[in-house]
């Protein structure tokens, strides 16, 4: 069902008089019809926003997207406190500085569906929440229930904060210290990394974090009801870190077992080739018992994991895939 938002209009949505003195840096990536660009610039003006506008071109992606907008914010000036990028792949929102980040696909769905009322309703209300305007009026997708949300004036649903997602994974048994972050475009992944288990794969995921090696990394095999595989730069299956590789730390299945949510270590027919590439468990998969080893778990995200876009049958292999914007470890964040 789409969720239509006719009767809303950007004039009636104000925002209070301080919004006046700040400006909304509007970022073109390629192919932005101009009609749509400007609707969105005549909502923020409708607002309260003062207005500058950049282009970026050729296309970013990964994240060359944050450099590219952090260098076109600094270019800006100071006064920017939001920005709203159209048709230009997800920023990571914590590394831009500004108050609001809007990410439109600006085409005619977002004209036709006035996505320029949800906009100007999120701006109002100052949610720092990065808004996929073109579908937000989906409320079968998250972005449709927090646009949901923003109009009915319920609590927002969008991402949790970093302490909270702290909160839930104590709540669940875990220690922030040994716990791996990835921020996807559908939310945070918390992994505990069992160091009781495999003490040298959990360390070498914990260092290859720190180092920021798994930063865009794409998950390039992904496999409908088995599992998701990350942790290769070169997004081909066959690349992985300097360091060298790991002997195996394989678990008994009574100690252990490749359980939904399950993190295991990928590698080659050679028991001890695994590097920096993992996977995560879709489903229970115990024919991997005692060949791959466990290096963690899921404790907090697996709706996110069950996001992930599937490659094709078979191989698995991904076109156009999902990626890890960042990786971080829990504690040093809090």
């Amino acid at each position: 069902m789409v969720f239509r938002l006719l009767t809303a209009t950007a004039a009636s949505l104000i925002l209070p008089a301080l919004a006046s003195a700040q400006t909304a840096l509007v970022v073109l990536g390629e192919g932005v019809d101009e009609t749509c660009s400007q609707r969105v610039t005549d909502t923020l003006q409708e607002v309260g926003y003062n207005t500058q506008s950049a282009s970026i071109s050729p296309m970013p992606q990964g994240m060359e997207v944050d450099s590219a907008l952090s260098a076109s914010i600094g270019a800006a000036g100071d006064d920017v406190r939001a920005v709203v990028t159209l048709n230009l792949s997800p920023a990571t929102f914590s590394t831009l500085g500004v108050s609001a980040y809007g990410n439109i696909a600006c085409d005619a769905a977002f004209q036709d569906e006035g996505g320029e009322a949800v906009l100007a309703r999120a701006l109002e209300l100052g949610q720092p929440i990065a808004l996929q305007a073109a579908v937000i009026l989906y409320p079968e997708t998250t972005a449709g229930s927090i646009a949901v949300a923003l109009l009915s004036g319920l609590d927002s649903i969008a991402k949790p904060s970093i302490g909270q997602i702290a909160e839930q994974v104590t709540a669940a048994g875990g220690d922030v210290e040994k716990t791996m972050m990835i921020d996807t475009k559908y939310g945070y992944i918390a992994m505990s990394l069992r160091d009781d288990l495999a003490p040298l794969h959990a360390q070498r995921l914990t260092e290859l974090t720190r180092e920021g090696f798994y930063d865009g990394v794409v998950f390039h095999r992904v496999i409908e009801g088995f599992m998701a595989q990350t942790g290769d730069p070169t997004g081909t299956g066959r690349g992985g870190s300097e360091k060298p590789d790991l002997p195996p730390e394989f678990s008994e299945p009574d100690v252990a077992s490749f359980v939904r949510g399950a993190v295991g270590m990928a590698r080659s027919q050679d028991p001890a080739s695994a590097n920096s590439q993992f996977f995560i468990m879709f489903d229970d998969g115990p024919f991997l018992d005692g060949q791959y080893t466990i290096v963690g778990e899921v404790l907090v995200g697996m709706e996110s994991v069950d996001q992930i876009k599937r490659g094709a049958p078979g191989s698995g292999a991904v076109t156009n895939p999902d990626r890890m914007r960042r990786v971080f470890m829990l504690a040093d964040e809090i």
